[in-house]
């Protein structure tokens, strides 16, 4: 009788985790996250290595959203993002982790050198048909579907055109 109980318990137990999984939300695609008025600055980057820290070094393709506005206002990413900043802590998780270890082209959600949220801070850029530049728009950076560049950054709340470096 015991071990009739035991055998039903966990079926209940693995269903009920199941439906706790399905029941959370699943992170904005870059069509909801690209239009957060407040991530403070969106560029086209690509990582080209990284340091003994887990850091990647960055080389900026555009800006198209600097984090300050003027004419006159020279507007500079940064060299090297770190990773992501945990939420009221100074532990980090390093651009190596996050990004899988590989360099490549991304679109990245930046405060700083660091990736602006948890999930939706980098998607990743590929060069498509006939040279036109595309920008996978699912979550946390896992590429397909993919959507012309030109298309997604006109989403941008109070963009300017790219700058480009």
């Amino acid at each position: 009788m015991k071990r009739m109980r035991l055998s039903l318990s966990i079926p209940l137990l693995i269903l009920g985790f199941c439906s706790q999984l399905n029941a959370d939300e699943r992170p904005a695609g870059l069509d909801q996250a690209i239009r957060d008025a407040k991530i403070p600055m969106i560029v086209d980057a690509t990582i080209l290595k990284y340091n003994k820290a887990g850091h990647g070094e960055i080389k900026v393709h555009a800006i198209y959203k600097p984090t300050s506005k003027g004419k006159k206002i020279k507007v500079t990413s940064p060299k090297w993002i770190r990773g992501y900043g945990y939420v009221g802590s100074d532990k980090i998780a390093p651009l190596r982790i996050v990004a899988g270890g590989r360099p490549g082209r991304f679109l990245f959600l930046l405060d700083g050198d660091l990736l602006y949220s948890t999930y939706n801070n980098r998607f990743p850029i590929r060069e498509g048909k006939e040279g036109v530049l595309e920008v996978g728009i699912g979550f946390n950076g896992g590429g397909a579907p993919w959507k012309p560049l030109k298309d997604m950054v006109k989403l941008i709340p109070g963009a300017t055109p790219p700058r480009k470096k």
